[in-house]
């Protein structure tokens, strides 16, 4: 029974502190509770701002590609809106404070900085984009009626040049953004965003580079000569394969013009190479790669291959060279997926998907004497190159063929004017090995006939960088690369004997002998090489500092033979190694960046 007399002054009553506390943490609670129902509200809205934005960007995209006004302005105008949203439901005192509570705030943070990025396109980007678009369609730059709107395409230049430095910059920002502690959810919605941006950033910047190039390139500064070496990559070479016809095409004022085509039997006329040789070319390429077009991109320097090749089509077509132009059956494909299919003299037609097997395998079928098969790249170059000149190409999908075939290592340019040749340098079109910098260390597979025939068309490959470790002397990392023979089993007989070269260079019928290069890095060394037992390997240094090793391994029709080379680099930034192969190996890297060893 409690007790009834009252508390005398001062006395402590039981259950009264309790109260206040659930009191306070009642009131925590709904603050807690508020403040997570603020943001969640909030980030509910600046996510759905956010996709709606990126859905506007892509369809902003295509029409700039196409030149649709009401798009152009419908879609401007309501990015520009979704984007300024998702700032400010982002950017409050509330939504910054709690950026700090730990794990919600690295969503928040990345959530934020996804809209500011996106916001800046809309502010920074698109101004630039549209009022091009109000002034010149895409389309109407394009090559069409074989003639380039020179002037147009320069007087578009800066604007676009402008517009693509910004988009940079965002790009940057968004690949910035840290999601390693963050929910798969917005994991996922900032790749999405890296994906978009990123694709905005590269058609900006190949716009930007080709209104700039472009104009003198086509004639509009004087007469140009422009010398296209079509590989065959049925027998490769490092830049993808030998030149088994040369292209000429004449620019003028725009106007351009199709000059002919010449096999390589017409770049056989020189004893003594068409420029000097460096002791190094000498000693690792021989002599051929200065008297022979076939070998000219024996190098892993594609500026290299086009100033050997200019010179000597200055000589066969009696002409001064201004650039060359590297292209393959692949690019041809890509092109025509944009073009669509080419008929060809003969009835036939050349298409995307016949492309890559009618003029690496099927020809040598079809044609089994040497000038037959000459007659029939010719008619097939002049075929093309009057169709590519004349038609105008749907430009979204001409953009995408141009940006695969880059991307796949496949298009090289070179020009003899300097001014243009370092605009071309600071892109992946040149062929030069990449510098070791913070965009990772340089590391070049590259793959070289020498059953010196066409089964290269039966050959797979693939590299792979991978396990790097600490050393007293530097990182450690190991690349491997897989050839695998796809011939089939009666290769020696049931191939024509122009693929199979019938042993005349010491390979046996049917088998594939290739030369496997590895180059750099800088101050690199090769410590190992094996394939199961010890390779029989020649290193040296390039005059740049850099590892060039070389190992010749053959295959039976079925075979496979992995090589793997161990090798030091011992001034690698801590990023992830930048693997350039010859077109065609399938390559990655495992490594997401180098150890950082020593002090």
């Amino acid at each position: 029974m409690a007790d009834p007399r009252p508390a005398k002054p001062g006395t402590r009553i039981r259950g009264r502190r309790p109260t206040r506390l659930w009191w306070i943490s009642a009131v925590v609670l709904l603050v807690v509770v508020g403040v997570a129902a603020w943001i969640g509200v909030r980030a509910y809205l600046a996510k759905n701002a956010l996709e709606a934005a990126q859905s506007d960007a892509r369809v902003l995209q295509s029409a700039v590609l196409t030149g649709d006004d009401a798009d152009l302005k419908d879609r401007q105008r309501s990015l520009a809106e979704h984007t300024r949203r998702a700032v400010g439901l982002t950017s409050d005192p509330v939504w910054r404070v709690t950026e700090f509570v730990p794990f919600l705030g690295a969503n928040l943070t990345a959530v934020r900085e996804a809209a500011a990025a996106t916001d800046s396109i809309a502010v920074d980007v698109l101004p630039d984009v549209i009022g091009l678009a109000d002034s010149v369609t895409l389309s109407s730059l394009l090559p069409g009626g074989g003639s380039i709107a020179t002037e147009e395409l320069r007087a578009v230049a800066p604007r676009l040049a402008t517009a693509s430095t910004a988009a940079l910059a965002v790009a940057k920002r968004v690949d910035a953004i840290s999601t390693d502690w963050t929910l798969p959810i917005v994991g996922d919605a900032i790749d999405k965003l890296r994906t978009t941006v990123d694709d905005t950033s590269s058609m900006l910047d190949t716009a930007a580079r080709a209104t700039a190039l472009l104009p003198d390139m086509a004639g509009g500064a004087g007469p140009r000569n422009i010398m296209v070496m079509i590989q065959n990559n049925a027998e490769l070479r490092s830049s993808g394969g030998i030149a088994g016809a040369v292209a000429l095409i004449h620019a003028e004022n725009g106007t351009i013009s199709f000059g002919g085509t010449r096999s390589s039997d017409d770049f056989t006329g020189f004893p003594t190479p068409v420029l000097p040789l460096s002791p190094f070319e000498q000693n690792v390429y021989t002599d051929n790669l200065g008297t022979y077009i076939q070998d000219t991109n024996l190098t892993v320097d594609f500026s290299r291959t086009g100033e050997l090749a200019a010179a000597m089509g200055t000589q066969v077509f009696g002409v001064p060279i201004d650039a060359v132009i590297a292209i393959d059956p692949y690019v041809l494909a890509n092109l025509l997926e944009a073009t669509g299919p080419i008929a060809l003299p003969d009835g036939s037609e050349l298409t995307a998907e016949n492309t890559v097997r009618t003029l690496l395998s099927d020809v040598y079928a079809r044609f089994p004497d040497r000038l037959d098969q000459d007659a029939f790249f010719a008619t097939v170059s002049g075929a093309v190159f009057d169709e590519m000149l004349t038609r105008s190409p749907d430009p979204k999908a001409l953009g995408a063929a141009l940006a695969a075939s880059g991307e796949e290592n496949r298009l090289h340019v070179w020009s003899a004017h300097p001014a243009e040749q370092e605009r071309l340098a600071e892109t992946t079109l040149a062929g030069i090995p990449p510098a070791d910098d913070d965009e990772g260390v340089y590391t070049g597979v590259y793959l070289e006939d020498l059953t010196r025939a066409k089964m290269d068309y039966y050959l797979e490959s693939k590299a792979e960088v991978y396990y790097a470790r600490c050393t007293a002397q530097g990182p450690v990392y190991t690349v491997a690369v897989t050839l695998t023979s796809t011939a089939p089993a009666d290769a020696a007989t049931s191939l024509p004997p122009y693929v199979t070269a019938e042993g005349r260079f010491g390979t046996a019928p049917g088998s594939i002998a290739t030369r496997v290069v590895i180059h750099g890095p800088l101050g690199g060394a090769l410590l190992a090489a094996k394939d199961g037992d010890d390779l029989a390997v020649k290193a040296v240094t390039d005059p740049a500092g850099r590892l060039y090793a070389q190992t010749d391994v053959t295959l039976e029709p079925g075979q496979s033979k992995e090589l793997v080379f161990t090798l030091l680099a011992p001034d690698a930034p801590e990023v992830p190694p930048n693997l350039v192969t010859t077109p065609g190996i399938t390559g990655k890297t495992t490594i997401s960046a180098f150890p950082r060893c020593g002090s």
